[in-house]
């Protein structure tokens, strides 16, 4: 819609910008891209978040937000890019949402400007400039959906019941899936207006299709909320109900705003807090005002100055004791200010049926009020709104260095997503321990070679060697959750389950003495693939049904075939990928098997790319093994020589892990992925190039001298291969 443009104004200039959580929003994006470029369709856990130690989002945040921006990454769009194509393209379908549902009760005119009003309202774009709650703000696409689907299933006829009775959990399974805490709130009013749109009604079948799309709701969604409640308990969303609320509830006399235009601005000093505005309650007021003048559909009006009413009232601090006895439920909330949601939901649709109530009013009059409605609500939401460009480093080391910056972990402002059995103090985690891991574990770290590497998979192999005689222990450089295993095909199936080490809490298997190979992968829990199975039954089923019962016979009815089918196809085509292969590919890597004094092995590298350009970035992933504790903080290299190795163009020299996984924090046994990235000069000539690699103590500049090796090696530098350059 063009009005929206304004806007979206600030989405057309170059960058992102500033706002509270905007760019863990992008970063999840990204990361979803690179898992689904890896096999992935749905990665519950990005095992590069955390400082690589993995976590597990997408298990507990609502996943459609992002999978929103995917088309947009794999069609070649940046994260920043498509972020902002996400949030364009949810704004103006909030827009055209609201006038559906509007045109159920209102005629053009008034439907019209329900949906601008709704667009423009403060909140909706406190989401979207102020705070970055992209989840939140796309949650204002579903909610007048919601209402216009559940409208049609109980009004509509027989012919077309099928239909609705797929759209309607479609577009609450939506809801759900890209905001939960949004779907909390809206169940009230759902069902409020679903009861009186039945009020005195005496219709079964009505009702048991009711009943049935709320079942399918339950059943589509369960792969999301199932493990959601379940889980919850195994990270720190399971301490969240907490009293946090009450330090933003607001006091009655601040609960307006009354500032020309809508005051943004957030003090540091205080906790943040989004008042209502003058605008909002003057609109309010004229629809209480003009009540009994409206000739049809009183009940309408009356239902969402309710809510307005009651979602405004769950901001003050008057509705304190409404907290205290909903608190096991509401805390989850954490801010007050998410009712307003609904208060802008209710305001936008007072605002379009303030029209018609005045039906004194000849139509040009309408029209006019209805202008001097969107004009007002237009510069008052517009004329001081908040938008700091900024230019984002999209880079995981970026995502880890701002992490350390702020003392958080995983792109978020809490650690609700940081496994439990993480005893770490989450600000310390990227930081050298405080004792080095020199204690020995009670088996040996055992000798291992490194076949192939995937998303959330390693495959290994375990040769027989003095070294392992008495078994040996694996420990991955992950946090440690339920669904890590691993399993010797060859020796009778025998299969390890993982459990939590040292103050991380990492991934670790105590092993048997057995030669073979070793697969390692995290796999769904039981509640996660159960879940999946109810949803996939549940999809395919109401596809068939949909299918097999539905012959649609105008173009209306063709569309709205292609909307229930698309959605029921790419949850049924996701989750049956998710079952079958819930790792992603395994890519191979090049062995190097380097022993450097005992203390760690090299024990092979892979690059990004076959073939590079000029100016490129060479990004090359070495994986270590700690053999033993280390007692100081050792840095590592890789080094671009020439075939004479006369020449040096290029080198990345650091501590592991970007600094964030120093090597007194690797407990014996550890495998630690580090990534060093090469920028190759612009006038680097064609042709092929030696890669080394080592490690070595920065204050005595020595290099650890290489006891063994697969590859040759001098000097402490490991030859690791060569890459080509090619003319650009």
């Amino acid at each position: 819609m063009v009005l929206t443009l304004p806007a979206l104004a600030p989405l057309a200039r170059s960058g992102f910008f500033e706002s509270h959580d905007g760019l863990f929003h992008i970063y999840r994006l990204a990361a979803l891209d690179r898992a689904v470029r890896s096999g992935v369709l749905y990665p519950r856990w990005f095992p590069e978040f955390a400082f690589g130690y993995g976590q597990p989002v997408l298990n507990f945040y609502g996943p459609l937000s992002y999978y929103w921006g995917l088309p947009f990454t794999l069609l070649g769009a940046d994260a920043v890019l498509a972020m902002k194509l996400v949030l364009a393209t949810g704004l103006i379908a909030s827009a055209l949402g609201m006038y559906l549902f509007a045109r159920l009760h209102l005629d053009r005119g008034p439907a019209f400007v329900a949906a601008v009003v709704y667009t423009y309202l403060p909140y909706h774009l406190v989401d979207l400039y102020a705070r970055g709650a992209v989840a939140e703000f796309l949650a204002f696409v579903w909610f007048p959906l919601v209402l216009w689907a559940f409208h049609h299933l109980i009004e509509d006829s027989e012919q077309r019941s099928l239909t609705w009775l797929a759209l309607a959990p479609l577009s609450l399974v939506a809801l759900v899936i890209t905001h939960s805490l949004s779907a909390l709130i809206f169940g009230p009013v759902l069902a409020a207006y679903i009861v009186l749109l039945l009020w005195g009604r005496h219709d079964r079948r009505t009702l048991s299709r009711i009943v049935m799309a709320l079942l399918l709701t339950i059943a589509l969604s369960a792969f999301y909320w199932l493990p959601l409640l379940v889980e919850s308990r195994y990270v720190g969303l399971g301490y969240g109900t907490s009293q946090g609320y009450r330090d933003h509830l607001l006091p009655v006399a601040d609960l307006v705003s009354l500032t020309p235009t809508y005051d943004y601005a957030l003090d540091p000093a205080i906790p943040s807090t989004f008042p209502l505005g003058w605008v909002q309650v003057a609109l309010l007021l004229a629809g209480l005002l003009l009540l009994f003048r409206f000739r049809q559909q009183r009940w309408f009006v009356l239902l969402w100055l309710a809510v307005a009413l009651f979602s405004a009232f769950m901001l003050a601090t008057a509705s304190l004791p409404a907290w205290k006895v909903l608190e096991p439920v509401l805390a989850f909330l954490q801010y007050p200010w998410r009712f307003q949601a609904i208060t802008v939901l209710a305001t936008a649709i007072v605002a379009g049926a303030l029209l018609p109530g005045l039906a004194r009013f000849t139509a040009r009059g309408q029209v006019a009020l209805g202008g001097l409605i969107l004009l007002v609500t237009g510069f008052w939401a517009l004329g001081s709104l908040p938008v700091k460009p900024i230019l984002p480093d999209l880079s995981v080391q970026e995502m880890w260095r701002r992490d350390q910056e702020f003392g958080q972990v995983g792109a978020t402002w809490t650690g609700e997503y940081l496994p439990i059995w993480v005893t770490e103090q989450r600000w310390a985690i990227s930081h050298p321990a405080p004792e080095p891991a020199l204690d020995d574990t009670v088996l040996p770290a055992g000798e291992f070679r490194l076949a192939g590497v995937g998303y959330t998979r390693y495959e290994l192999e375990q040769p027989l060697s003095p070294r392992s005689s008495a078994g040996a222990t694996l420990i991955l450089h992950q946090f440690y959750y339920p669904g890590w295993w691993a399993e010797e095909p060859y020796s009778e199936g025998v299969r390890y389950e993982s459990q939590p080490a040292g103050a991380l809490g990492l991934v670790a298997f105590h092993l048997n003495e057995r030669a073979g190979r070793l697969p390692v992968r995290l796999s769904p829990t039981p509640v996660q693939f159960w879940s999946m199975v109810i949803s996939l039954v549940a999809a395919l089923a109401v596809g068939v049904a949909f299918v097999v019962g539905h012959r649609p016979r105008r173009n209306k009815s063709v569309l709205l075939s292609a909307i229930c089918c698309l959605p029921l196809g790419a949850l049924a085509a996701i989750l049956l990928a998710s079952l079958s292969l819930p790792n992603g590919y395994l890519r191979p890597v090049n062995q190097a098997n380097a022993n450097l004094e005992d203390s760690v092995e090299l024990l092979a590298y892979t690059t990004d790319k076959a073939v590079y350009h000029p100016a490129d970035a060479a990004n090359v992933t070495l994986y270590w093994r700690a053999l033993r504790g280390l007692d100081r903080n050792y840095k590592t290299f890789v080094h671009l020589t020439d075939a004479a190795t006369t020449r040096q163009p290029a080198q990345h020299d650091g501590d592991p892990g970007g600094g964030f996984t120093p090597t007194s924090r690797w407990l014996p046994g550890e495998l630690v992925p580090d990534t060093h990235t090469l920028a190759l000069p612009a006038d680097l000539a064609p042709g092929r190039y030696r890669l080394w690699a080592g490690m070595y103590n920065y204050e005595t500049v020595r290099n650890l001298a290489v006891r063994s090796s697969d590859v040759p090696a001098a000097d402490g530098r490991i030859l690791l291969g060569e890459i080509e350059v090619v003319a650009p």
